[in-house]
């Protein structure tokens, strides 16, 4: 005897049978006047019989953000900085023409950002003064005609505007929504088992109640058959983020190793930031479009140790007591007191090596970091990075390849390659890149030995290595992650699924 209706799931078939056609579960649930994630309850539960074939359409629509408003109404950063430049004869400085732009100060890097991406101008130094110079005659952006059509209540933009429609939901100027949309259908070939099983009555109890319960009536009555195999509901429950609980891991695999877990604050000077690692102030890292400079309430810092700071200026000026010649370039503290986000975690490097100066050292940190990069599938304008140092006598580049393999293949990353990179701070310098599943090798970070640029200063005179490795690249390779947004996703379906196995 096959298994009974109950009353819900006969209610529905009747209303599917009478329609006679696909119907969208919405309609079913005007129609019966019910909730409507009650009837798709119900016609998963027909569809688990093969009494009903479910159909889902996913419907994307798109809406401006509060940013995207805003420059529908007052214009894309990107054109009124190239308007400024224009209107001073297309050569401008970059603070002149913010002026004659009408810019707000907080989108101005992202102006330059932008408008020479664009090709609409070309950036160069002159006498230490950021200059701008027009490129074309007229900026061309099919940004503004996206934001235009979104701005007037429609819901997607022309095909022909697809790239920029990505474009704008990378900037945060666009948000999109997906709905999922169920219709539901009787199948063909069980219309004659429906029809039969809707003939037949429903007896015996479906549900138990305290009160069938505690009057004892259960005893006079018979249960209708259950199905024990249908496979239940996924039930959500509450768990830490899968990249939050990896970076806990990572953290468990450092202090396995024996390190020491250190922490620095977001927000640094460019003392710390860039010239105690003997980065030039001149560095295109140090440039609004590669790094996010604090602009209010304060837009410089102090520089508390005097002594220190004329050590770093001398090294930089003319290479101090290390042998080097230095920068052989003027050493500015108006550069050096700049506020910034940190745009790495080797800051915290140079603080923990500022307290502690006496070998042995070992510490690390796992913590975020800032840089004004284009979106994309292995970048991100918010990374965690896990910085590592190791100070002591007779280390050697094989003892930091070694710590390098340990932490990757402490992971699950199986297949790793150096090779030699070029940072201002570290000589020889090092490049890791693992193998990820889909994007083939993707680069995990750089690493290498202080120079005594670095390290003089601060009077130590033992090696240190040194690496940065991307935590959320690390994650990706080891999971088989295709895209490095999706770390930082609010899907809540990816995150009720997804999880770290150990």
């Amino acid at each position: 005897m096959s298994e009974q209706l109950t009353e819900g799931q006969r209610t529905v078939l009747r209303e599917l049978m009478n329609l006679g056609q696909r119907v969208p579960a919405s309609q079913l649930a005007n129609n019966l006047n019910q909730g409507e994630e009650r009837v798709i309850s119900i016609l998963n539960s027909l569809a688990s019989r093969s009494l009903v074939q479910i159909h889902t359409r996913e419907i994307v629509s798109h809406s401006l953000t509060n940013e995207g408003l805003g420059y529908v109404e007052s214009g894309l950063p990107e054109v009124l900085l190239f308007s400024g430049v224009k209107v001073l004869g297309g050569k401008a400085t970059f603070d002149d023409a913010v002026a004659h732009s009408g810019l707000d100060p907080n989108t101005k890097g992202i102006a330059m950002n932008w408008a020479r991406k664009n090709g609409w101008v070309q950036i160069s130094k002159e006498d230490g003064t950021t200059v701008l110079r027009s490129l074309v005659d007229t900026p061309e952006s099919e940004m503004s005609d996206v934001l235009e059509q979104l701005s007037t209540g429609k819901e997607s933009v022309s095909t022909t505007h697809t790239e920029s429609l990505k474009q704008a939901l990378e900037r945060k100027l666009v948000s999109e929504v997906v709905t999922k949309k169920f219709e539901a259908e009787i199948i063909g070939a069980k219309l004659g088992e429906v029809d039969q099983l809707l003939s037949v009555g429903v007896k015996g109890l479906g549900d138990l109640t305290p009160e069938i319960l505690s009057s004892g009536a259960w005893k006079k009555e018979s249960f209708r058959p259950y199905n024990v195999d249908i496979q239940p509901a996924y039930a959500n429950y509450g768990k830490k983020h899968p990249y939050a609980e990896f970076n806990d891991w990572l953290r468990e695999i450092m202090v396995g190793l024996g390190f020491t877990e250190w922490f620095g604050p977001y927000v640094e000077t460019e003392f710390w930031g860039h010239d105690t690692l003997f980065v030039p102030q001149d560095h295109v890292a140090r440039e609004v479009q590669d790094q996010f400079r604090v602009a209010a309430p304060y837009d410089h810092g102090f520089i508390m140790d005097r002594k220190y700071y004329k050590a770093v200026k001398a090294v930089h000026e003319n290479g101090g007591d290390t042998g080097s010649k230095g920068w052989d370039w003027p050493y500015s503290e108006e550069v050096a007191t700049r506020l910034c986000l940190r745009p790495h975690t080797t800051p915290v490097s140079m603080r923990f090596l500022y307290e502690h100066r006496e070998g042995p050292q070992k510490m690390f940190i796992i913590d975020r970091n800032f840089r004004s990069e284009t979106l994309s599938a292995t970048h991100g304008q918010e990374f965690d990075q896990c910085e590592g140092i190791i100070m002591d006598k007779g280390l050697s580049l094989r003892d930091l390849l070694g710590y390098l393999t340990s932490i990757c293949k402490g992971v699950g990353i199986e297949k790793l390659k150096f090779k030699p990179g070029q940072f201002p701070f570290t000589e020889p310098s090092v490049e890791t890149f693992g193998k990820h599943e889909k994007l083939g090798w993707i680069e995990l970070g750089g690493s290498g030995i202080f120079r005594p640029e670095v390290t003089r200063p601060l009077g130590i005179k033992e090696t240190v290595l040194a690496w940065g490795l991307g935590s959320g690249r690390l994650y990706m390779a080891a999971m088989g992650i295709n895209d490095i947004r999706d770390l930082f996703s609010r899907d809540l379906n990816w995150l009720r699924r997804s999880h770290f196995v150990r």
